[in-house]
This record gives C-alpha cells, structure tokens and sequence, in this order.
C-alpha cells in the first residue's frame, strides 16, 4: 500500500508540473533521448561488465529494452527553478532457475522479469542553493568516475533506483568567512525499497528468513577547498541505512508465526535513524543492543591537481565501514583506493583510472565487544565478523538483488538457491578503465579487472575463487546524424566465480533538445 501511495503521489506531483509547463506562454527546452539495447550470452547472467552499474537494467544473458525519457533540468544559475523528469523502460529479459521449499519438497521456478518498468519519475524546485526533489531517480557515487570507475562503496548505481524524498545543497557552497577557499555540499534523503515481489521469488522458504517493506535513509556531506585553485583537496562521509520492515522467519516452507519481527516507524524512529541511537523494547534486540536500523557508511578523500595544459590526475580513496569498529578504521586496509588521469582532450587516451578494492579485513574474523547486549557506545573498542552489506534483519544492502555499493561484491541476484544474502563479501580486486578517441567519431572505453573471494565470514570458501572479467565498447556519434549514437561492447568472464562467458551488447540513441512555447 505505501508503495503505490508513493507513486500515485509521484504521479500527481509530476502532472503538477508537466501541466505548468504546458500552459505557460514562455518558450522551454525540454531534454529527450528514446535508446534501444540488446545483449545476448552463452550464460545464464550476463558477462560481468554489461551489467554492472547499469542501474540494475541489465542482467541476464538474453535481454533487451526499449526506453524512453523526457526531463528539464534545474538551471542553477538562477535563483529559483524545478525540474522533473519521466524514464519509461519495456524490458525483455531471460531468466534464472531459483530453488525453493514447498510441499515438502525442493521445487524450482523461474521469477519473471518486469516488461515494463518506471526507471525514472521525479519533480524536484531549487530556491538559491537549496533543492528539493521527490521520486526515482538515477544516482551515483560523485567522489568516482561512474563510466570508469568499479563504482562507490554505499550507493554505486548498480541497482536499480530507490523512490525517495531528497533535500540539500544543489552544489558547493562557500562557507562564510573562508573567502572561498572553504565549500560545502550534503543532502539528506528517506525513502522506500520497491524489491518485495523481487524478495519473495527469489526466496528458497527454508530455514532462513525475508524482510520485506523496508525503508530508506542516506546523508552526505562533504568539504572542499577552492576549486579555482590548481590543488584541490575534498572529505567527505557518506551513511545510509536500512529500517523499519518485518522480517519473516521459515521452516521447510512453513511459516513460523512466534518468529516475525515489525520494526517500527514512529516519528521517533524516523529521528533514529538521522542520528544513529540504540532501540528501545518495540524494536528487536539486535537493534536493543546496537544501533535501530541497518547502517552503511565510508569515509572519502580525494586530492585533485591540474596542470597547466588541461590535464589534471587524482588521487582518492573510500574506506568503508558497517560499524563503530570500522568507522574508527580498525578494518586494515579496507576500501577502494583509487588514481584517475584526464587529458583533458580528446585523444587516444582522454581518461584513465586505475582501483584497488579491499574487503578481506572485516574488523577481523571474531566479534569481541564487551558491552555487547548492554550499552555499546563509539568510545568502547569493538571489532570483528563485520560481515559488509549483510545484516541480521534486513537480509542485506541490495536493491531487486543488485548491490547498492559495489557491483564487485557478487550480490543475491545470482544465488540460485534462493539465499538472500551475499556470498561473496570478503574479496580483493583490481580494476582498470580506459576511455579514449581513436578519431573525432569514434569512442572507445575498456574495463579490466581480477577479483579473489575468500566466500564471506559467516559462509568462507574451502578455497578460493578468481574471476578476469574484461569489456571494449565502440561509441560511434556521426556528425552528419545529431543527436545519434551507435554503440557495440563484447564482454567476457573467466574463471570460478563467474563462470566462463560471454557475452555482445548493441544499442542505439537519439537524444536532443525540443523547443516549446513561443
């Protein structure tokens, strides 16, 4: 019910809009873009690199897609102005076998795929440096590359939208009295995941459990110096969080009643989970003893220099934490470290990034905290069995089964045995992307990478598993056709965790801008 409250609200706002637009006696621009893609494999899934931080469009190894879009964007150089923006999707798509408990029996089915898909609907206003928007739409990570990079640690663009309620600074701001040399940008966001029939398919009814009817909540802030300056140095945090829900438990396809947990949503929750506190009776014990919620975070630092002849590299890194002990960063080396080189032409090589992802640490293999079940405070030393973007009630950090953070944690889309968890979080990577100009038409891009997996903490491997995944997409945008693209990508998997694959993408765009009104 209150996710189709939200999109009959959505709906209206968006009409609000699009009716204002059209009655005004003014002259718009209105962005369009109407794209089809298809991809095709010898696998089940898709080859790692078409479908990682597509926005959870691309999956399986069958699939294709008509989309097309229409927005205006806020024009920042004014003091009041608004957005909106409508992204419709008709998806065609294979499938993958899942197994589940019932009747007393293992049986299989294979959860379709949606034909039709609401990928962006959003209305937003913006009064000086203050925005608000409401809806779905397509975020990324802002401290990485989102073409290039492996993709951020808490919200990468790997899954598919969340429909929220957002607020903020539209961009950095000079914080007074710095004379510039000081800005500031955050915003603060509630929402709601929409994975519950994408839960329930997907489920195996065993013996473990499933919540479902969860909400959203993330915050950003960040600090930057002068960015007129050569040298630019930018700190950022990043938390987002998991809450409310009900999570079931089953037995061999039955439903243990004495066993499901509500987590309530009382105004006062909603507060929680803006400033992390432990809960109270109402809430189950894990968030009695912790925190209320499931919460996600990282620390970010990136030192930009540009060079006298456009070209400019960077340096950066996100360390992650899913507690108190990683947010002190007593998990090792953790995080994505990473170092990017522009160009800053169009040449053979206009971009390059280079990552090293770790997520072997964990805080260690043992939990140890000696407040446990009492009262844990960030003061007290605590580490171990953190066990990243799985969690004890909310099943784990994915939207319609695709990482939230990295795409290079291998997510619970591709357990076919109905576990709702990742399997595949205590991992080591290497990443590479490139993107050049092999003539003033044509675009290459290349991404490259090898990955080990140890399993995770609470399901380690008897031995490892290695993956080489590889891509090279042609982007061609003819001069002689405006607004047109044509692109080819052939993609590849080799080894245990993947599989060995396969796999070929073709797709077409138009894109421009129409003119109404006098």
């Amino acid at each position: 019910m209150m996710y189709r409250s939200f999109w009959k609200e959505g709906l209206l706002v968006f009409s609000f809009f699009i009716v204002g637009f059209f009655n005004s006696s003014a002259q718009y621009s209105l962005d369009y873009a109407v794209s089809t893609a298809a991809n095709v494999g010898n696998g089940t899934f898709a080859p790692y690199y078409l479908s990682a931080n597509k926005h959870g469009l691309v999956t399986h190894s069958k699939s294709g897609y008509l989309r097309a879009a229409l927005s205006r964007d806020i024009e920042k150089d004014k003091r009041f102005s608004y957005e909106f923006g409508a992204d419709l999707v008709g998806l065609l798509s294979s499938t993958s076998p899942v197994s589940y408990y019932s009747d007393g029996a293992v049986r299989t089915r294979n959860p379709g795929v949606s034909s039709f898909l609401i990928q962006q609907l959003y209305a937003g206003v913006k009064y000086r440096a203050l925005f608000l928007w409401a809806g779905c739409r397509e975020l990324t990570d802002e401290m990485v590359n989102f073409e290039l990079s492996s993709g951020g640690l808490v919200w990468s663009g790997n899954a598919r939208p969340i429909p929220q309620v957002q607020a903020g600074f539209i961009d950095f701001v000079d914080i007074p009295y710095t004379k510039g040399n000081v800005q500031i940008k955050g915003n603060l966001a509630y929402g709601i995941f929409t994975d519950k029939k994408f839960m329930e398919e997907h489920y195996n009814y065993y013996n473990s459990y499933i919540t479902t009817g969860v909400l959203y909540h993330r915050k950003t802030i960040a600090f930057r110096t002068n960015p007129d300056k050569p040298f630019v140095v930018t700190v950022g945090a990043e938390l987002a969080a998991q809450f409310g829900g009900t999570q079931r438990y089953y037995n061999k396809g039955v439903l243990i009643d004495s066993l499901t947990t509500t987590s309530p949503t009382r105004f006062k929750d909603f507060l929680q989970i803006l400033i992390p506190t432990s809960g109270d009776e109402q809430t189950n014990k894990g968030d009695q003893a912790y925190y209320y919620g499931n919460h996600v975070g990282l620390w970010s630092l990136s030192a930009d220099y540009k060079f006298k002849n456009g070209s400019s590299v960077r340096g950066y890194f996100e360390w992650y934490f899913d507690d108190a002990s990683g947010m002190g960063k007593l998990n090792g080396w953790d995080g994505l470290w990473g170092v990017e080189y522009k160009s800053g032409r169009e040449n053979w090589l206009s971009d390059l990034v280079v990552e090293y992802l770790d997520f072997t640490n964990q805080g260690g293999p043992i939990n140890w905290c000696p407040t446990d079940y009492e009262n844990p405070k960030l003061d007290v030393y605590g580490n171990g069995f953190d066990n990243y973007y799985n969690n004890y009630f909310y099943n784990a950090w994915v939207h319609h089964g695709l990482s939230n953070g990295t795409a290079m944690a291998k997510a619970l889309l591709y357990n076919t045995d109905g576990y709702l968890k990742f399997k595949h979080n205590r991992i080591r990577a290497f990443h590479l992307g490139a993107l050049g100009y092999i003539a003033p038409e044509w675009r290459y891009k290349f991404l490259a990478s090898y990955r080990t997996s140890w399993g995770c903490l609470q399901l380690p491997l008897a031995d490892t598993q290695h993956d080489l995944s590889g891509s090279i997409e042609c982007l061609y945008t003819p001069e002689k056709l405006r607004g047109w693209s044509f692109s080819l990508s052939l993609a590849g998997d080799l080894g245990e965790l993947y599989g060995d694959q396969w796999g070929v993408a073709i797709g077409i765009k138009k894109s421009g801008i129409l003119k109404i009104g006098k």
